[in-house]
């Protein structure tokens, strides 16, 4: 009889706690895609953000550029001795500038002469 009553009891326990249900489990690629795209939206967050503080910066530099090689063809080191900037913060500027068709740049030489377009 001990036995009949363990098996009820156990039965009872079976009922109360019910079968488990599956649990949807996501296989490891769809978790790096998940990860991958949360991961791509900070990027852009942050890409944002850091654009609108530049944007202030690189227009008011932009305008001094601009007025500098107006009317002359400089260098890089030029332009940062005119402005007080490290040559290679100019060069970051130059570039972008010509990148966005502002400037033309001229080697002549190993020198790389800017100009307004």
């Amino acid at each position: 009889m001990g036995k009949v009553k363990i098996s009820e009891d156990i039965l009872k326990i079976k009922d109360l706690v019910g079968r488990p249900k599956k649990v949807k489990t996501r296989d490891i690629k769809e978790e790096i895609m998940i990860q991958h795209k949360e991961i791509d939206h900070r990027v852009e967050t942050i890409e944002k953000k850091l654009k609108e503080k530049e944007s202030t910066v690189t227009l008011r530099r932009k305008k001094q550029i601009i007025f500098l090689l107006k009317n002359n063809k400089l260098t890089a080191s030029q332009v940062a001795q005119q402005l007080n900037l490290s040559r290679a913060r100019a060069n970051q500027y130059l570039k972008r500038m010509e990148e966005e068709g502002i400037l033309q740049g001229e080697f002549k030489g190993k020198k790389k002469f800017y100009k307004v377009k």
